[in-house]
């Protein structure tokens, strides 16, 4: 993505270096030296992306200062301001500090930072802290651009393709960004392409709703489940690590041996197959990685 980046930063070297990195990666870049520029900025050009120095100055201190007295903190009263404005708190910010500023870094995220990037800055650090805020801008604008009949898979009701795509790259941008545990699951309908060839399609539909609605009995509300393919469901499972994810595979092979997952809708084995990924244990860095690790662990359910 070739995103629009604010860089709100009072020393001319580290602006410098902000603006040539964000350069480097495609994006455009505009500039503020302080508080009152940068949210003139924000209002006019509407940034997909703001960093902002927590010493940023206020020529026009604001009313309501974050810390009473502190002239220093001019960038956190520029995020409460962004913040509290309905029309641009979706814009994520990265607040900049010191190294050593952990009150600064506490205090942007209890108000609404996305992240912070301290000094003396890593290029790769700043790098991926950009791209990880993207992915989330990238992510919510493809799934409020999709229709009501986009979201859902018209035969099981469970989430789409297109909607497992922008759910899984949101997900996985939120464990990295606050280091908490996903897991993925794929299932797949080894036998659904006989099923349809021995016994018809109505069948082979009949095998994919009860399939649905068994899944639907082992995940939790907060589970998010998806018909990734023709013969494919996919499950993503938040704050839930590979190892706690075996309980839902507990779940679902207990179900199957007891017929009541998808064996009865044909009276015939489907050759159910499942595989697990998850972070941190799996290297995946981002959605799709995630799930192609799920998808190449799959194995028969019934040996799991």
């Amino acid at each position: 993505m070739n995103a629009l980046v604010l860089i709100a930063e009072p020393d001319p070297f580290n602006l410098r270096l902000l603006q040539e990195v964000c350069e480097a990666a495609g994006h455009e870049v505009v500039t503020a030296l302080e508080g009152g520029a940068a949210l003139d900025l924000v209002a006019r050009k509407r940034p997909d992306l703001a960093l902002i120095d927590v010493g940023l100055p206020m020529h026009a201190p604001l009313p309501t200062p974050v810390v009473p007295g502190d002239d220093s903190l001019g960038g956190l009263e520029v995020l409460r301001v962004l913040k509290a404005d309905p029309e641009l708190k979706a814009i994520p910010v990265l607040v900049t500090t010191p190294a050593d500023d952990v009150e600064s870094r506490r205090a942007s995220i209890v108000l609404g930072a996305e992240d912070y990037v301290a000094r003396p800055y890593r290029v790769f650090e700043i790098q991926q802290r950009i791209r990880n805020a993207l992915r989330r801008v990238i992510a919510e604008r493809r799934l409020l651009s999709l229709g009501d009949e986009e979201l859902l898979d018209p035969l099981t009701r469970a989430g789409s393709a297109a909607q497992m795509q922008i759910s899984i790259e949101y997900e996985m941008t939120r464990a990295v960004r606050y280091g908490h545990p996903l897991s993925c699951v794929s299932l797949r309908v080894a036998g659904l392409g006989r099923v349809i060839a021995e016994h018809g399609r109505e069948a082979g539909d009949g095998v994919l709703v009860q399939l649905t609605q068994g899944v639907r009995g082992c995940i939790r509300a907060i589970d998010h489940l998806f018909r990734a393919d023709r013969d494919e469901l996919v499950v993503l499972l938040p704050e839930t690590s590979a190892g706690d994810a075996k309980t839902v595979v507990r779940r679902l092979r207990e179900r199957e041996e007891s017929g009541g997952l998808a064996g009865a809708a044909t009276g015939a084995p489907l050759g159910l197959e499942i595989g697990v990924a998850g972070r941190p244990e799996s290297r995946a860095t981002d959605g799709p990685a995630l799930l192609a690790a799920a998808r190449s662990s799959r194995r028969p359910l019934a040996k799991v």
